[in-house]
């Protein structure tokens, strides 16, 4: 983890470093103070975000968990990822049940791990490509637990027909600073931040992939509360 951060801040450094000297010599004209000048608040901002969900991975806040209709906070969010869609040209599908599927959420941190998951989808899935989140209900054992009883699991399913995951990069996905994306497109924290609030609610994830034919992620969170919820005593109604 460390020489990941040092990586992904050593460059953009290096980079605002480079320009600053160029500035400080006086030999540049106008033109190319600014572009020196924008190049160093581009990576002074790649910088923050970095900064930032490095710090979101660090923090261990207790979600702060209510009863939510999971129906509405995926409706909501596929909205405000239609903008990023249509920016690359990729096609975003919602199926939903026609019943309201509820869980005992903090609806803020799962908005963050859908815009997480759906924002990867629609950078593999591309130009023309296709997105497709779909809510539904899982019988499931918790991973790990084979032989205990099933329970049931809200299940948001995001699939993509893009490139799809190597066998080999699926075993470091969640991994702190891991990405497979361009230099600039991605800091390698977002699924380890997803994972770590999925685990925080008693869920899990799980991704299915192929080269050449897309990844699925799949989020399971518990429909009542479980024992990682034992101080939370509001019942949620089956829905």
């Amino acid at each position: 983890m460390a020489a990941g951060l040092a990586h992904e801040i050593g460059t953009p450094l290096n980079v605002v470093t480079g320009r600053a000297e160029l500035l400080a010599s006086g030999k540049l004209d106008s033109k190319a103070t600014r572009v020196s000048a924008q190049a160093i608040q581009s990576e002074a901002q790649r910088i923050t975000r970095i900064v930032r969900e490095l710090l979101d991975f660090a923090r261990q806040n207790t979600p702060q968990r209510s009863c939510q209709n999971l129906n509405e906070l995926i409706t909501t969010t596929r909205e405000l990822m239609e903008t990023v869609a249509i920016k690359h040209h990729t096609n975003l599908h919602l199926s939903l049940p026609d019943s309201q599927l509820s869980a005992n959420i903090d609806a803020g941190q799962i908005q963050q791990v859908l815009t997480n998951l759906i924002i990867n989808a629609i950078q593999s899935a591309g130009n023309d490509g296709n997105v497709t989140i779909t809510l539904t209900n899982a019988e499931r054992k918790t991973p790990g637990n084979e032989g205990g009883t099933n329970n049931i699991y809200r299940t948001v399913i995001i699939a993509d027909d893009g490139e799809g995951i190597s066998a080999e990069d699926r075993e470091h996905i969640f991994e702190p600073f891991f990405t497979t994306k361009d230099v600039g497109e991605g800091t390698g924290l977002g699924l380890s931040i997803s994972h770590g609030i999925i685990q925080e609610h008693g869920g899990w994830i799980e991704v299915e992939s192929s080269e050449g034919q897309g990844s699925a992620f799949s989020i399971f969170l518990p429909a009542s509360a479980n024992a990682n919820q034992a101080g939370e005593n509001d019942p949620l109604e089956a829905v």
